[in-house]
């Protein structure tokens, strides 16, 4: 097997930092003279919790509750900075000071905490909706290449799935408060990016500076159509005026699999469990293993490999990101350039990025602001090309890398990749009459590839005019430009018979063959908004903003085929031989206009009123339907601030709020309305003719997707805010879900859309966080956790779609299987128990999975095992508790951050690779070793058999696993040298860290599979597995 060698050269830099961690921490211990106090408010209270932070470092106590503090500040010539929420923050030189006591000063502007909402910005205080923000120094601990991924778990009722660590697209599922809807329209979030759609995963995350979630309705209707599943903001780092910084970081680290299927490789025991299972199975005696055979491998005559283990590999990440910025003169820019170079944990597969951000602002006199916010982003990325489906245009769209996974699990333990005698070729079948599977290695290595190229454009500037004090308006607009080239080469892979019995020989494939897709995608968005903030008679606060918005869209596409290509080399339509060649293209158009606008209004800031809308068009929709307006509202009432409250001086803050408003969704595909054609062949008198023929039925009534969403919170702050948190209750309901129409199927086109369908997700979500210290050692404790149901209110009649249910009353796609009862033990327990009428002319035998009678045609058990009366609903389809837990702890110079997320009360079946035994060949795991080998010996495993054996294959709990789990999803230790020290090398701040991300995974899901996958049904069992990331990296600030 080869295994890929890390380059030593590569490793000098980080061997070098390590020896500079060591010298620096014995640096850590010295300190300067100890300094201790006091801090007490105006009234001559004391305050706990306030931050006594050494200017320059990370060195920082909190107060205990008396006030008191101790510090060793550990540099010459200290200054001590005292801060606290409320209060204007104060620094104190040390000098020869020993006992520093404080006063500090109460400070308004400190309690405005300014939190990004729709178009716009606004005090947290006086918020009355349910809006989470997401701290961007915690998740960019982590380090993993997905920036999505790096929200996972942060935010109460954000749920983020990362399905695979497939370099470039890893198949992120995110929701926000549940599934929204099940039409095609989707409950993807939208997400914002400085205020325009855009690719998050594109996007540096070095570069982020504020991330919002709006998850209700009352922060989310200024985006109308566009909000019913949600709102992610994400704000990119500013300028700020002052002399130039610029930083430097840099990341080194190594992927493994976190998690790995354990199966039985020993090719002996493999080929005896093959025949036992034959036998039992009843399969074709000419499929067994011969003593001959078994024993060739017993001597160790023929070399064997877990594939897996060719397949999967140890592979690199390297980031680096370079950041400028600075300003004067009323000019400010911030400007990002970042590397990412990302080797995949399988054979050919690897991505890399190139990005850049620009952002400035400038005066242009007066009350004139001028600015501009410019992405950029070109990345390339690879995978393996099986070729699977019959159309073109399936080369491209598949799923390679699963694909081999696949092709390694069900590759049986009997042989090595390449043939044994050191020529290199590739092993193709195993024996003779035994069949085979594809060679993934000989695929990644010789067989092709897909790759795609992309290029990202956002460019949107803004000018901005304040008219008079209070009152500014707005014009902002975006290009967004993206386009992607896609390429499937499949080519000649050239494998050999391993044992025929001794001869080598070369086995035929298909041709040479690519497929081409170039997709170019133009959006134009234009808005401007009029804002107006006024404070009347110092009580009543006023603040307004009305806006229009338009946008179009534009998406074409070209594609071609070629087969037939001489050279394995040249990726080129036109290599290929142009009578054997299939061209297309296609192209599609939305465009949406809207009008918005939003009120606040507060009494003293305590008694707290909100209102919005957006009114939308959608050439989605016909005429008559084609405006829809949204609506909301919300209250909040501060508590705190009453008289009544004056004494009780441990709340700091305490605020009643409750929100209600409605949504919509317009992604439902562009001419639902429209009567559309296509062309196809008809036979005439044995002549195929070209002809044109009508594709849908249509109704051009349809209209908007409408979700109507009520919140319930409080949000609270103890003990000078050493304890906060927020609960929040919500009921979220989508009515008039656009689907298919059931229709005959001997109609002969496709069914129309209709409004049919209600929706309802209810739940609850709950923040707190807690920080204290102890002396030099500071601690923080930050946790979330959501638990919700979904219910399918109005769906029409019952549908069954493989393992999943869809009926009213019930979560949508509810698991519909039968109840597994254990493994019968003899024939006596088969003749005494309900008569089995699902497993066709096969009849169970001792050692099959024996199934409970539930009902039968009167409503009660009738002794018969029946799929039409005895499958039930069973729970499992989403979690019950989704949740997150983030440790942060500092000691000096040291810091250490643990991130834990994890869900609860969720089950996935997988009935495929990786658990069916023998699927393809392939060899089951390990735990089939406790399968029933006769009377007594399981009651919860059968015996052994081959996949697709009647008796075992109904769908069942049995295939129901136990999909909740907690990781630990990012561990981080990290020291950052003090600032004197630093000085004296030049630079203003120097930071080095190690980290582990997906470190370690507690589950009772099927040994050796992720439970963190999204699926609803039957899944395949292998797929491109997740990473355990370990990571080193430095970051300088000059």
């Amino acid at each position: 097997m080869k295994k890929k060698v890390c380059n030593p050269s590569r490793m000098i830099p980080e061997c070098l930092l390590c020896g500079l961690i060591l010298l620096l921490f014995s640096f850590s211990t010295a300190s300067a003279q100890g300094i201790s106090g006091k801090v007490i408010g105006e009234d001559g209270q004391p305050i706990p919790g306030v931050n006594v932070i050494v200017e320059g470092t990370t060195t920082g106590t909190i107060t205990d509750f008396d006030g008191n503090y101790e510090i060793s500040p550990g540099t010459s010539d200290p200054v001590l900075t005292f801060s606290y929420i409320g209060y204007e923050t104060k620094r104190v030189p040390v000098g020869e000071q020993k006992i520093i006591n404080i006063t500090l000063v109460s400070d308004v502007e400190a309690l405005k905490e300014v939190v990004v909402i729709g178009y716009g910005t606004q005090t947290r205080t006086n918020m009355t909706s349910a809006i989470s923000t997401i701290n961007p120094e915690e998740v960019m601990a982590r380090q993993t290449p997905s920036t999505i991924s790096l929200l996972q778990g942060r935010s109460p009722g954000l749920q983020i799935v990362q399905n695979s660590s497939l370099p470039g697209a890893e198949s992120n599922q995110i929701r926000i408060r549940g599934q929204g809807t099940f039409s095609s329209a989707g409950s993807n979030p939208l997400i914002l990016i400085d205020g325009v759609e855009g690719r998050l995963e594109l996007l540096n995350p070095n570069m982020i500076e504020d991330i919002s979630v709006l998850k209700d309705a009352a922060s989310a209707a200024v985006y109308g159509s566009r909000a019913a599943n949600g709102v992610i903001l994400v704000t990119t780092k500013k300028g700020k005026g002052g002399r130039l910084n610029v930083e430097y970081s840099y990341n080194y680290s190594v992927q493994k699999p976190s998690i790995k299927i354990k199966r039985i490789s020993d090719p002996v025991e493999y080929m005896e469990l093959v025949n036992k299972a034959i036998d039992y199975s009843g399969q074709q005696p000419q499929w067994r293993y011969t003593d001959e055979e078994i024993n060739m491998y017993r001597n160790g005559e023929i070399p064997t490999a877990d594939w897996t283990e060719w397949l999967i590999r140890d592979s690199p990440i390297h980031k680096h990101f370079l950041n400028f910025s600075g300003g004067k003169e009323g000019t400010t820019f911030n400007a990002g350039l970042g590397i990412l170079d990302e080797e995949g944990l399988l054979l050919a597969t690897d991505y890399k990025r190139y990005d850049a951000q620009v952002n400035f602002k400038t005066n242009l006199g007066g009350r004139v602001t001028f600015g501009s916010n410019i992405s950029l982003a070109k990345d390339k990325r690879h995978d393996t090309a099986f070729q699977t489906g019959s159309r073109p245009s399936q080369l491209l769209t598949s799923n390679g890398s699963e694909d081999q996974m696949l092709a390694a699990y069900a590759a049986p333990p009997l042989s090595t990749p390449e043939l044994p005698d050191g020529s290199g070729r590739f092993t193709g079948l195993v024996l003779e009459n035994k069949g085979g599977n594809k060679n993934p290695i000989a695929i990644a290595k010789g067989g092709g590839g897909k790759e795609w190229v992309s290029t990202y454009l956002m460019f949107s500037p803004y000018i901005n005019v304040e008219i008079i004090e209070g009152l500014s308006a707005e014009i902002k607009g975006a290009f967004r430009f993206e386009e992607e080239m896609g390429k499937a080469f499949v080519a000649v892979a050239e494998t050999y018979e391993f044992f025929a019995p001794h001869n080598f020989s070369g086995i035929t494939a298909s041709t040479n063959s690519l497929f081409q897709r170039n997709t170019r995608e133009n959006q134009y968005t234009l808005f401007g908004t009029i804002n107006y903030e006024k404070t009347f008679k110092e009580v009543h606060n006023l603040t307004a903003m009305v806006g229009y918005q338009q946008e179009n869209y534009r998406n074409d596409r070209l594609e071609a085929y070629r087969t037939n290509l001489s050279s394995k080399e040249l990726w080129e339509i036109d290599a290929g031989p142009p009578a054997v060649q299939n061209n297309g293209g296609t192209a599609f158009e939305w465009a949406l206009q809207s009008f918005f606008g939003r009120v606040n209004y507060n009494y003293m800031d305590k008694y707290l009123f909100e209102a919005s809308f957006r009114n939308d068009a959608s050439s989605r929709f016909p005429e008559a339907n084609r405006w829809a307006f949204f609506p909301s509202v919300s209250v909040g009432w501060r508590m705190a601030e009453e008289a009544f409250f004056s004494n009780v001086n441990w709340v700091s803050e305490l605020k009643l709020r409750g929100s209600w408003g409605q949504l919509g969704n317009q992604n439902i595909g562009n001419y639902p309305y429209q009567s559309t054609l296509s062309t196809t062949e008809y036979n005439f008198d044995g002549t195929l003719v070209q002809g044109i023929t009508l594709r849908d039925l249509i109704n051009s009534n349809i209209k908007w997707e409408t979700t109507t969403v009520t919140d319930i919170g409080i949000d609270f702050s103890l003990f000078n805010s050493a304890l906060h948190g927020s609960v929040d209750w919500y009921k979220k309901t989508t009515k008039d879900i656009l689907r298919d129409l059931q229709v005959p199927s001997h109609i002969g086109v496709g069914a129309p859309v209709i409004n049919d369908g209600i929706l309802e997700n209810t739940g609850w979500e709950f923040t707190l966080g807690y920080r204290n210290s102890i002396g030099d050692f500071n601690y923080s404790i930050n946790a979330n956790l959501e638990t919700y149901k979904n219910e399918l209110i109005k769906f029409g009649a019952r549908e069954i779609s493989g393992v999943n249910l869809r009926e009213e009353g019930l979560p949508y796609n509810q698991y519909y299987v039968l109840i597994n009862d254990g493994v019968y033990q003899n024939q006596a327990e088969i003749d005494n128990g309900p008569v089995p009428d699902y497993s066709g002319s096969t009849p169970p035998k001792p050692g099959a999975l024996k199934y409970r009678d539930i009902s039968g045609p009167d409503g009660v058990p009738d002794g018969r095992i029946d799929l039409q009366y005895d499958r039930v609903p069973v729970d499992g389809v989403f979690p019950k508790i989704n949740y997150g837990l983030n440790f942060d702890f500092n000691y000096k110079s040291f810091d250490l951050s643990v991130f834990v997320q994890g869900v609860h009360g969720r089950k996935t079946y997988v009935r495929e690779w990786g658990v069916s035994p023998f699927r393809q060949a392939s060899a089951p795991p390990v735990w089939w070793r406790g399968a029933w080998d006769g009377e007594g010996t399981s009651n919860t495993i059968p015996h052994i058999y081959i996949d697709g054996w009647s008796p075992n294959s109904p769908n069942s709990t049995f295939w129901l696993g136990n999909s909740s789990y907690w990781r630990i999803k990012n561990l981080q230790l990290g020291y950052t040298l003090p600032v004197d020290m630093a000085g004296k090398l030049l630079m203003k701040n120097f930071r080095v860290y190690v980290s582990a991300d997906n470190l370690y995974t507690h589950t009772k899901f099927f040994q050796g599979l992720d439970p963190e996958r999204a699926s609803s049904g039957s899944s395949r069992g292998a797929i491109y597995p997740q990473a355990t990331i370990y990571s080193f990296g430095v970051r300088a600030t000059f």
